[in-house]
């Protein structure tokens, strides 16, 4: 789309400009700012981070080169609800084949995640088509559409509800109820036309999806588990226990923004400050909720860029906000309220997760669905480019999917890889030969063999790998703070006869990961170490506390 959308701007003369045009400029000058002049930790983390950012901002404009009447942009809604049901039936065979999905189909049975990591990003999916099907129900043109397209956004509105329901996610329910009570406030003058018939019919179906979803055994408790997680989310309560660990996230989230509220602490290095201030923030609060797993987003997408860019980085979204908000007041409440709504399920659920940056088809739906707001007004100028500037774009427009299928491919080809390299009983270094000269997974395949040559290195009494492995994790654990890391690192100098620094690091890692597995088992490995080499114990037995899970 957006090679089409290049070949349509060098090739027309013209250039249709959305009305939310200054700010996504905005925007997008901010974010690349605040990482060109503050500190990168991880270039290449930042570098795809900013690809994604701009490449949704391009596929936003080569959208609106197109001058998409009403049916139009009716139609891109269906073959966006039809993404979504799509993900309703593969998440329905995850429900109903219990045994075995077909090889080719990720494995979850009975939790239903479709193509997803988590059933959360599937209900946040299917909670914004079961939405854009009720808003197409009560559009002009639904009237005249086929009989196949009107059983299809019935069929929609069946499913998604149903998967939804059963997925037990909180942000899945209030999306649902919070948009549902969105479009209905904007649309009920048509919703109420013909005797109300859209109302009942898209009423009768809602109401089947929640009873069938409610009817279907999950491993995620459905609806029962997930209205018991919104009382309990709901009770007012001191205890800093409650609500799983996102109140101690978000306290010590706000704590680093305060520390440097203007610029903030640089891009791509939220992990190390925030797992620091997780050792002083657990000192300071002895019973709040702790999280076991390494943590890479505070799971609220304002806090991520208050910590990591302050408040430069938090105005580009402000303004890119009010501007999208102005757009949707300027085209009335029938419409832009319905728009709100279609928008509200990954808006919410992008303040308790990270669906950005696990899900690339949550921000493409986001992206779409403004695309689609902000083109119902533009404005077209006329302009001119020399032949060599078209030559250009129509190279541009040529190679950019060819290079980006290559390198989807190549990408796809390196997964595999570390999959195959993870599940195999004989390790074997040459199936990490392309993850290696991927630069995407190229740190994944690296991490990957440093601890397996570590393990070797033990094993085998090897100094000179131990000593390698030493200085590339050293280096490693600055950027990113896992127990892993911690854990391998103390094996290490503990190897290497260095036990002083050894011990330091096991108690750095303690205080950061106290109830995480990996670390507890190696704190013991350690201390069986010590007693083999008749030294005195270095690292203490720690008090046992409750392993916290995130949940949603």
């Amino acid at each position: 789309m957006i090679a089409t959308g290049l070949l349509k701007l060098g090739y027309s003369g013209l250039v249709r400009i959305p009305k939310m045009t200054v700010a996504i400029l905005f925007f997008l000058t901010v974010t690349t700012l605040v990482g060109a002049i503050g500190t990168v930790s991880e270039p290449t983390s930042w570098m795809f981070r900013s690809l994604s950012i701009w490449g949704g901002m391009l596929l936003f404009f080569s959208l609106a080169q197109f001058r998409l009447n009403r049916r139009q942009r009716d139609n891109l809604l269906y073959i966006l609800m039809g993404s979504a049901l799509l993900q309703a039936f593969y998440c329905l065979v995850h429900l109903l084949v219990l045994d075995s999905p077909p090889d080719w189909m990720s494995q979850s049975a009975g939790i239903p995640r479709g193509i997803f990591q988590q059933q959360n990003l599937a209900a946040s999916y299917l909670a914004t088509g079961l939405l854009i099907a009720i808003f197409l129900s009560t559009v002009p043109s639904f009237r005249h559409r086929n009989i196949f397209l009107k059983a299809i956004v019935l069929l929609s509105i069946f499913l998604c509800s149903l998967i939804v329901i059963t997925s037990g996610s909180r942000t899945g329910i209030l999306a649902i109820f919070g948009g549902m009570l969105l479009i209905f406030a904007s649309r009920y003058r048509q919703l109420l036309r013909n005797r109300g018939r859209g109302l009942l019919l898209a009423s009768v179906f809602l109401t089947l999806g929640v009873l069938a979803g409610n009817q279907i055994d999950s491993k995620t408790g459905g609806l029962t588990q997930g209205l018991e997680k919104l009382s309990q989310a709901s009770r007012t309560s001191e205890d800093p226990t409650r609500n799983d660990v996102r109140r101690m996230m978000y306290d010590s989230s706000l704590e680093l923004i305060l520390e440097k509220p203007i610029f903030g602490h640089g891009i791509g290095r939220f992990q190390p400050v925030w797992h620091d201030k997780k050792a002083t923030y657990l000192e300071a609060h002895p019973d709040a909720a702790i999280l076991a797993p390494r943590l890479s987003h505070p799971h609220n997408e304002l806090l991520y860029w208050g910590v990591e860019g302050g408040l430069i980085a938090l105005s580009g979204i402000v303004v890119l906000t009010l501007a999208f908000l102005k757009v949707c007041f300027g085209l009335g409440w029938q419409r832009g309220g319905a728009y709100l709504a279609l928008l509200l399920p990954i808006t919410l659920h992008t303040q308790v997760e990270l669906p950005f940056y696990i899900s690339q088809l949550h921000w493409l739906l986001f992206i779409s669905l403004i695309a689609i707001v902000a083109t119902h007004r533009v404005t077209t100028k006329a302009f001119q480019l020399s032949r060599y500037a078209r030559a250009c774009m129509l190279g541009l427009g040529i190679s950019l999917p060819v290079l980006a299928a290559i390198f989807f491919s190549h990408s796809l080809l390196a997964s595999r890889m570390i999959f195959q390299f993870n599940i195999a009983q004989t390790k074997s270094f040459e199936l990490l030969d392309i993850p290696s000269r991927n630069i995407y997974f190229a740190n994944t395949a690296d991490f990957i063999r440093m601890q397996t040559l570590l393990n070797y290195a033990i094993k085998t009494d090897n100094i000179e790998i131990t000593e390698e492995y030493t200085r590339w994790a050293e280096q490693r654990l600055i950027q990113m703070p896992d127990a892993a890391l911690f854990s391998g690192l103390s094996f290490a100098f503990h190897h290497l006869g260095d036990y002083q620094r050894s011990y330091q690091l096991m108690r750095r890692g303690l205080s950061i990961y106290p109830t995480t597995e990996l670390m507890l088992s190696a704190q013991k490995m350690l201390q069986k170490l010590d007693q083999d080499k008749g030294l005195p114990i270095g690292v203490p037995v720690g008090s046992g506390a409750t392993i916290h899970q995130p949940t949603n």
